[in-house]
């Protein structure tokens, strides 16, 4: 095989570009000078055109204040007050005229241009200033005087003022600057046509320059990669198609002969390596398929036996705590000291009531235990959901008196009604109480507060706040998780199971309702119940 290599090709890259580029830079920065050079003179432009025409506005007004004299002289109509009005605004042209000079002159120093027409222009406009400061004077004379039977002997004098200074002409001076800024005005303008003119030539010219040379290397580089290019580009497809007997040629410029060897040195070690693998493959799939099929059918029986065993466990270990705990506080509460028999009476029926209520959870539990869904039947009426709750209170009670927390009611007596299962609607406002009064401290308070809220019309709302241990903002977002405690909640409380909540917030949404918590630690939970009322309830859900 023919291995006839070239020098780097990179290399006669990397000049044409240098090439290109210094070319680039020398005719920009060649171009920004000349467009430097017409700015400065555009703007020198400006200023003699300002000079020129404040010129003409100085000579304007001192021929509006000769004409004011020659008035106030002879009698003839006039205002006063004119006069030393016309020959401030002389002043004020004179001020602006010396800005205007010194602008002129550092200008023309900036651009190196040595010249004598700064220093006459400052010498007649001190003449001019002079003229106009003796002007005052005469001015206050005339109108002091009046009218004067020798106005001709009078206009003279105020002529000699007007018109001579230091031994010269003033209107001569004025006539004679206002010539000389219209030459410079002239000059400049032309001076910056042909910086402009030769900005328009730099500029096609350098565009033609690098266009050539731009087509020639182009023209240059696509003759010198054609062939590698294809080349390569047979390779790649070569190699994607499985043919890794391919070989790229190894001649040419450096770089494509360095990449033609080391795709082939690549492509032989791809071909060893295949068909090793190959044979590897085809056993470990034998081997995977079957034991993943095995695997798989260990893991799901496995996954749905310990499922279930957990789900019930642990719904039964939760669900029938809360009326084993109501009845065992009722009993303790009869057993101490003599009651009438009206008080055993109530609290026998409190724990035929939670034992009733214990007797349906086992059922539902155990429905829950035979069912994918676990769809429990609710029984939605038409009630009232204040006597849930106060059943619910009277339940828990007797465990809030045990461990000394105070419950504060608050019931609206408003009438209201609601689509709900009493039981159920029973068994969600116990689990709150109960976890409110077993996450607060001894001799804390729990607040019930029920009712219709203002804010949210057409619904019922019962609010139960602790000022217990309270919960993390963390922890917050996962308390309605099947068997999620916080670290907080196994501290203070380590026979908790994490399914309280979960169940309370599922029999609430089945009813039409929402349950939401809110809380900050060491400040107490607020656990609220929403549920619509009757007229625009809720109902799916009922079966």
């Amino acid at each position: 095989m023919e291995t006839r290599v070239k020098p780097l090709f990179s290399t006669r890259l990397t000049v044409a570009f240098a090439l290109m580029a210094s070319l680039a830079l020398a005719q920009g920065g060649l171009a920004a000078w000349i467009a430097d050079r017409a700015e400065h003179q555009v703007m020198r432009g400006r200023v003699a055109g300002d000079l020129q025409s404040a010129f003409w506005e100085l000579s304007a007004t001192k021929q509006r204040l000769r004409a004011w004299s020659l008035r106030a002289l002879i009698g003839a109509p006039h205002t006063p007050g004119d006069g030393e009005m016309l020959r401030l605004r002389m002043a004020d042209a004179i001020v602006r005229l010396q800005d205007l000079s010194a602008r002129a002159e550092q200008m023309d120093r900036a651009m190196g241009i040595e010249s004598r027409e700064g220093s006459e222009r400052n010498d007649a406009l001190k003449l001019l200033s002079q003229s106009v400061v003796s002007l005052q004077e005469r001015i206050a004379e005339i109108n002091r005087r009046g009218p004067t039977q020798d106005a001709l002997a009078a206009w003279a004098e105020i002529e000699t003022v007007f018109d001579k200074g230091a031994g010269r002409d003033l209107r001569e001076i004025l006539n004679e600057r206002i010539r000389t800024e219209a030459e410079i005005l002239k000059r400049t303008r032309e001076t910056a046509d042909l910086y402009l003119e030769r900005v328009k030539l730099l500029s096609w010219s350098a565009a033609g320059t690098l266009s050539l040379i731009a087509i020639s290397l182009a023209i240059y580089f696509i003759r010198a990669l054609r062939r590698p290019l294809a080349a390569m580009s047979d390779g790649a497809k070569a190699f994607e198609q499985g043919r890794l007997d391919h070989r790229m040629p190894e001649r040419g410029f450096l770089e494509f002969a360095h990449l033609g060897a080391s795709m082939n040195h690549m492509a032989a070690e791809l071909s060893a390596r295949r068909e090793q693998e190959a044979e590897l493959r085809a056993g470990l799939e034998i081997q995977v398929a079957t034991r993943t099929e095995e695997l798989e059918a260990a893991l799901a029986e496995l996954r749905q036996v310990e499922a279930r065993r957990r789900q019930l466990l642990g719904d039964i270990s939760h669900e029938l705590r809360t009326p084993m705990t109501a009845i065992r506080g009722e009993a303790e509460v009869a057993l101490r000291g003599s009651k009438s028999m009206e008080d055993y009476r109530e609290a026998l029926q409190r724990i035929t009531q939670a034992s009733r209520q214990m007797g349906a959870l086992i059922e539902d539990l155990l429905m829950m235990a035979r069912s994918d869904a676990e769809l429990l039947h609710l029984n939605l009426t038409d009630m009232d959901p204040r006597q849930a709750l106060e059943e619910a209170i009277a339940t828990l009670s007797p465990v809030a008196h045990v461990r000394e927390v105070e419950l504060r009611v608050d019931i609206d007596d408003g009438v209201v009604r609601v689509a709900a299962d009493g039981q159920r609607l029973q068994q969600v406002m116990a689990l709150l109480l109960d976890n409110a009064i077993r996450y607060s401290q001894p001799g804390g308070t729990v607040d019930i507060v029920a009712g219709a809220p203002a804010d949210a019309p057409g619904t019922w709302r019962l609010e139960i706040s602790d000022r217990g241990i309270g919960i993390t903002e963390v922890d917050l977002a996962r308390v309605f998780e099947r068997g999620f405690r916080s670290a907080a909640a196994r501290a203070h409380r380590a026979d908790g199971t994490g399914l309280g909540l979960p169940i309370a917030k599922a029999l609430a949404e089945r009813q039409g309702g929402a349950l939401t918590l809110r809380s900050e630690p060491g400040q107490g939970v607020s656990a609220i119940l929403t549920l619509p009322c009757a007229a625009n309830a809720y109902l799916e859900g009922a079966n």
